[in-house]
């Protein structure tokens, strides 16, 4: 090992005990040897890079010592999004699916926002149902609804299980803004009056009802 230099820095050709047997203090290469083997003639001595400790400590305080967490964010980059990032959802696929118990739970969450207090607002139940409570604002439900116009649904209540054909509506909200209810329609503006329409008069006609008489 030639390249050796004393404390200050100095270049030393070789290493010299004194009359003791103590050897003085040097610096061999600054990398690539962790251990330093030397003998005077009483057998090979292992000696120790005296700035393990600090690059020990150096290694724990760096932010990503072994680069995992890169190679992490970059593995889960197409999966879990990291802050900030957009996530690539390919044509024709599911970003997330959640399996919830197959008997009705109203009380677990699939999806649930919560402020930093643990206050719960929007959330997806495990029951399917959906509650839209906003955080300290008012907030307008805002639907878009491109392209639709009469006898297209945008919104659609059904009393059976929900599909993009379902017809057995109770409810409807049309995209020219006609609202179909087969149930009664209650407002302060309504009341309980009636409206009928057609070539004979109401059979049991109650007071406040309206007919408009065709044909």
């Amino acid at each position: 090992m030639t390249d050796l230099t004393d404390t200050t820095g100095a270049p030393i050709i070789q290493l010299v005990a004194d009359v003791r047997g103590m050897v003085p203090s040097f610096y061999g290469p600054s990398t690539g040897a962790e251990r330093l083997w030397v003998d005077f003639g009483a057998g090979r001595i292992g000696l120790v890079s005296v700035t393990a400790g600090e690059r020990l400590v150096q290694h724990q305080t760096a932010p990503d010592p072994h680069q995992d967490r890169a190679y992490t964010n970059e593995r889960l980059a197409n999966f879990v999004p990291i802050n900030g990032a957009d996530l690539q959802v390919p044509a024709g696929t599911d970003w997330a699916r959640w399996v919830v118990p197959a008997v009705a739970d109203t009380t677990g969450s699939a999806w649930k926002l919560k402020t930093s207090d643990g206050s719960a607002f929007t959330r997806v139940l495990n029951s399917g149902s959906l509650l839209l409570d906003t955080v300290d604002v008012r907030t307008p439900l805002c639907i878009g609804a491109p392209a639709y116009g009469a006898g297209q649904s945008v919104i659609n209540v059904t009393n059976s299980k929900a599909t993009t054909t379902t017809t057995s509506s109770v409810f409807r909200v049309q995209g020219d803004g006609s609202v179909v209810s087969s149930g009664t329609v209650t407002a302060v503006n309504v009341g309980t009056a009636r409206l009928f329409s057609g070539p004979n008069a109401p059979s049991s006609p109650k007071a406040g009802d309206v007919w408009v008489q065709y044909g």
